[in-house]
């Protein structure tokens, strides 16, 4: 998927993923070398047990974002995989506090990885949890 086949799929609203359908978080924005994913959280759907947003709920959200900002730099029908992910909370994300945005930016892409990196905010642009990824570039 190239940035333009990803702009067209913000275009019409429709989630991006299985994942992104189900956990309803949304890829909103993109452009070379970035992407912005979005999400309500809410306690039907993301909380835990302590009422807060599950924290693998927003690893998968920051997992898309980083695969979204990966897709505007590799060339047509490459694919990739996540080598590894690390994600650090710095506060909790409660349901109803407003939208949580994701802004991942591509580090790095070479031959056959990539390195992205992730900040996360609340609802009131509060830095919530970062991230980083190094993920593998397959060939066609």
């Amino acid at each position: 998927m190239s940035l333009d086949e990803l702009r067209a799929l913000i275009a019409t609203g429709e989630p991006s993923s299985g994942a992104a359908q189900t956990l309803q978080y949304r890829t909103v924005d993109a452009g070379p070398g970035w992407a912005i994913v979005e999400m309500e959280p809410r306690a039907d759907l993301h909380g835990n047990i302590g009422g807060n947003v599950q924290g693998g709920v927003i690893a998968a959200a920051i997992d898309s974002a980083l695969g979204s900002a990966v897709r505007t730099v590799t060339d047509d029908g490459q694919n990739f995989v996540t080598l590894d992910l690390s994600c650090r909370y710095i506060r909790a994300i409660k349901p109803g506090t407003g939208t949580v945005s994701i802004r991942a930016e591509v580090e790095h892409a070479g031959r056959t990885t990539a390195t992205v990196r992730a900040q996360v905010h609340d609802g009131g642009g509060r830095l919530v949890a970062s991230a980083t990824s190094t993920l593998l570039l397959l060939s066609r």
